[in-house]
Parts: structure tokens; C-alpha cells; sequence
């Protein structure tokens, strides 16, 4: 059984994580094939842009916490 570093760890998790951006822009790019054109108000734009933020800094939100505010 083979040693596995700290270094090899972290090139694991750097190549998962390139991965895992490519997955986002391809469903990004996807989406806005699929979705119609529809005009959007600035303050839905500004929703929009703010829930893109979130999702570029990984802010998570508990499961629990988004399950209280569907009730």
C-alpha cells in the first residue's frame, strides 16, 4: 500500500475542484441556451447576481435552515 502525502492530497482536491468549475460553466452555459428570453427587472437582476456571488464563494446554507423557511 502506497503513502499518500499531503501533496497528493492537494493536487487530488485542485484537480476535483477545476472539474467541478467546468461542470458549473457547462450547466451555466446550458442554462441560458435552454431558458427563453425573457426580460428581467433590475432588482431581479441584482437577485440573480447576488445568488451567483453566493454560489462563486461557497456560502452553503444548513439543509435544516432552508427546510424552516419552505414551512
Amino acid at each position: 500500500m502506497t503513502q499518500t502525502t499531503t501533496d497528493d492530497i492537494i493536487a487530488e482536491v485542485k484537480k476535483m475542484n477545476r472539474r467541478l468549475e467546468s461542470i458549473e460553466r457547462a450547466l451555466a452555459s446550458m442554462m441560458t441556451m435552454l431558458m427563453p428570453e425573457e426580460e428581467l427587472s433590475p432588482e431581479e437582476w441584482k437577485e440573480l447576481e447576488s445568488i451567483e456571488a453566493e454560489m462563486m464563494s461557497g456560502q452553503t446554507v444548513p439543509l435544516e435552515e432552508l427546510e424552516k423557511t419552505l414551512r
